[in-house]
């Protein structure tokens, strides 16, 4: 699905990221995790397209046809590959209605009206929205609302890889909980693969295959999640658990259960 071999980022002779190599399968989540300034979202810009790389290999293999980046070069789209952004509000125009900048995300399919309606419709139900929500401004809606928005976006091209860059974090507690339990069920129920950007290892735990841990924009450890949380092959790894478990943000197992309080998110 995603292979990704001794990739390197350099900006005006400084290297961003040195020797990252990692694979993502279809139906996996692999969640990529670090302190700020670990080179996590220059990664993400870079399997996005938007930022170019210096040296390695990023090849996407899809069910219909296969994508290979190269180096210096950039892409404004890449098929096959969503992206839901961390800020729900700041990703959607105030001025137009959410349905409208769901269906622009089909603008290369040129599909009849109707057809694109049913398929806006369609990526509402997927998030849990009613399709009458498709009429109003996004200050109409609760900020989880606009992030189930901005996933039906993400979902509407029918994408098989989505990018998520911290997708929860401007959100409450419980808000989080309703849309990773949505999140995680769209996952299974297309078998999609997820690539995460995130903070939170509680979330990593709960709902990861794979974690990448990245420091100073190298790979500190790569592992599957069970094997990561139980036997670190990074001590700074093992510190980064500890401070988590000592916060109680890995003991949390509600995380993985449904909250049915859908009206208000």
């Amino acid at each position: 699905m995603l292979a990704v071999n001794s990739l390197c980022v350099d900006v005006s002779s400084q290297r961003l990221l040195d020797d990252i190599s990692f694979t993502l399968k279809p139906g996996e989540c692999l969640c990529i995790v670090g302190e700020s300034g670990s080179g996590k979202t220059t990664l993400l810009k870079t399997l996005l397209g938007l930022m170019p790389f210096s040296q390695g290999q990023i090849s996407y293999q899809f069910a219909e046809e296969d994508c290979q980046l190269n180096p210096g070069h950039q892409y404004l789209g890449l098929p096959g590959v969503s992206w839901v952004m961390q800020n729900p509000l700041a990703a959607l125009n105030p001025l137009q209605p959410v349905g409208r900048a769901v269906a622009e995300s089909l603008y290369h399919k040129s599909l009849s009206k109707q057809k694109e309606a049913e398929r806006v419709a369609a990526a509402f139900r997927k998030v849990e929205l009613s399709p009458e929500l498709a009429r109003r401004l996004p200050s109409q809606l609760s900020i989880g609302q606009a992030q189930r928005v901005c996933i039906a976006r993400a979902l509407v091209c029918l994408p098989e890889v989505i990018i998520f860059d911290e997708p929860l974090s401007a959100l409450d507690a419980v808000v989080q909980k309703q849309i990773a339990w949505v999140i995680d069920g769209i996952k299974t129920a297309h078998r999609l693969s997820y690539l995460f950007v995130t903070h939170d290892l509680g979330f990593a735990d709960a709902y990861a295959d794979k974690i990448l841990l990245l420091r100073d924009g190298c790979v500190e450890a790569y592992q599957p999640v069970e094997e990561f949380f139980s036997a670190p092959t990074s001590d700074y790894g093992a510190e980064l658990i500890e401070a988590a478990r000592i916060l109680g943000s890995l003991d949390a197992p509600a995380a993985m259960a449904p909250v049915l309080l859908e009206a208000s998110a």
